[in-house]
């Protein structure tokens, strides 16, 4: 299916990069739409997800990379394009367990999301999805339907917070030869963070309230706001997800949903201290918030 079809990049990795990404559109010769999902390693194609138009199926071909790896691949962009292509109103966001609720955690690479994601799950709260979160629509009640339960989470994070290595696991399995380089090591040294905790329903579940994790900052405390509509959707048009690989009637669809959620969920944004030693802080604080 990938030789037949016809395709233009849409978006292409750093043409340095060891190991990237490249999504392209195309045409099928019957005049389907489609999509491509190509990675790379040295200039390389190592594997390749085709999904037909409808987001309900997926094609790949491995060459240069491990089959355990495939599922990795697989639950990342590529679910959430079919997840788009398929309707869904999905943010990019991690969800958590607190008692009977559920909170989102959104924010930009480097904020801290994933940091404090797995400092509430040392704490006991189950995660209920992991980078990003589907969202379904009841009256005037927003549920979350469970996701990727594993928490995503760098090296570092994991010797800080002294994780037990039966509870990691790694997201790639990478050849013994592999080469990595700067950006190879932050993609594909992550791991999966699960403490096998117990859920007892897997039923969809409310969501209590959104919290956008702020810049840092130097404080002597955690600073929590609550955030107007108008300052928030902003916020939430940048976190779509996958930028620029939405179609018109997806971005459609997330726009009037957005608007829905902002109506329906409080939302806050959370400014903690400079100091990954504070972040008992921050988690008391959101707690606070929606106790």
């Amino acid at each position: 299916m990938k030789e037949k079809a016809c395709y233009t990049a849409i978006r292409l990795s750093p043409s340095l990069a060891n190991f990237g990404e490249n999504i392209y559109t195309g045409i099928t010769p019957d005049h389907q739409k489609c999509c491509l999902f190509e990675y790379h390693s040295e200039g390389e194609s190592v594997a390749s997800f085709v999904i037909p138009e409808g987001g309900k199926e997926v094609y790949y071909q491995a060459t240069g990379i491990g089959q355990k790896a495939i599922p990795s691949l697989i639950k990342g962009n590529i679910t959430k394009y079919c997840l788009q292509e398929q309707g869904y109103f999905c943010l990019h966001a991690s969800a958590v367990c607190v008692e009977d609720k559920t909170i989102l955690f959104i924010g930009r690479k480097g904020a801290g999301k994933s940091t404090l994601a797995a400092y509430f799950h040392i704490k006991g709260h189950d995660i209920w999805s992991d980078d990003y979160s589907r969202l379904l629509q009841e009256n005037k009640t927003f549920f979350i339907a469970q996701g990727e339960t594993s928490l995503k989470i760098n090296p570092d994070i994991a010797s800080y917070f002294n994780i037990p290595a039966a509870q990691l696991k790694p997201v790639f399995e990478t050849p013994p030869d592999w080469k990595f380089d700067a950006q190879s090591e932050v993609l594909l040294r992550k791991f999966f963070f699960h403490q096998r905790l117990s859920v007892a329903d897997e039923r969809p579940r409310k969501v209590t309230a959104v919290f956008f994790i702020g810049p840092r900052i130097a404080t002597d405390q955690t600073v929590i706001t609550r955030k107007s509509m108008s300052d928030s959707l902003p916020v939430l048009m940048q976190e779509i997800l996958l930028p620029g690989v939405n179609s018109q009637k997806y971005t459609a669809t997330y726009f009037q949903s957005a608007l829905n959620l902002l109506e329906i969920v409080p939302f806050y944004e959370v400014n903690g201290p400079d100091n990954i030693r504070r972040i008992p802080e921050v988690y008391n604080a959101i707690i606070d918030a929606i106790s």
